[in-house]
């Protein structure tokens, strides 16, 4: 059973930092999309954050389509050396999964470089939505998180108003079943 051990900022810092040494040390360079809890928990990080996710994750789910990059993915899977000394896996998620996310999602995108390794992460609300739509509690939980820890502070109205009506429209789901 995959252990769920993802719950601070830090962690995916750390993470990502070791990849990027290690694509370094290889001479190789890769790019990944991070998404899901693990992104939240790094915008976390990026704005000093080390309130932890109030429900733990099992995994971190980067898209790339950088062989290298792959390769490490495959070998921090479930049962993995990785898993077991972090808690916590790497589940590689097809590109396709970037078509449940807002269209303008690249525009809104983060992008930080660690050693050989580029990393782009969609904004909050771009990264909520798809969570939002599916409804799950995990996925409503993490959304109170978001706002609790302030990572929606600043966000522009007109962007809030994305998530207002995904909420409404889940709401309304909700009560039809």
């Amino acid at each position: 059973m995959p252990r769920k051990e993802l719950k601070e900022p830090r962690q995916v810092e750390q993470w990502l930092a070791t990849w990027g040494q290690i694509l370094h040390a290889q001479n190789k360079t890769g790019e990944l999309i991070l998404i899901g809890s693990a992104a939240l928990l790094w915008h976390a990080h990026q704005n000093n954050i080390t309130t932890g996710l109030s429900e733990n994750s099992m995994d971190a789910d980067p898209i790339t389509n950088d062989e290298c990059v792959a390769e490490l993915g495959y070998a921090a899977g479930i049962g993995s050396e990785f898993e077991a000394i972090n808690g916590w896996h790497i589940n590689l998620m097809p590109q396709q999964t970037l078509s449940e996310f807002h269209p303008e999602w690249k525009s809104h995108q983060s992008t930080k470089q660690y050693g050989t390794l580029k990393v782009r992460v969609p904004c909050v609300v771009h990264l909520l939505l798809p969570k939002i739509k599916r409804g799950e509690p995990r996925d409503m939980r993490h959304y109170q998180w978001v706002r609790n820890v302030g990572l929606l502070d600043g966000v522009s109205p007109e962007t809030l108003s994305l998530l207002d009506e995904a909420i409404s429209r889940q709401s309304v789901s909700e009560k039809s079943e």
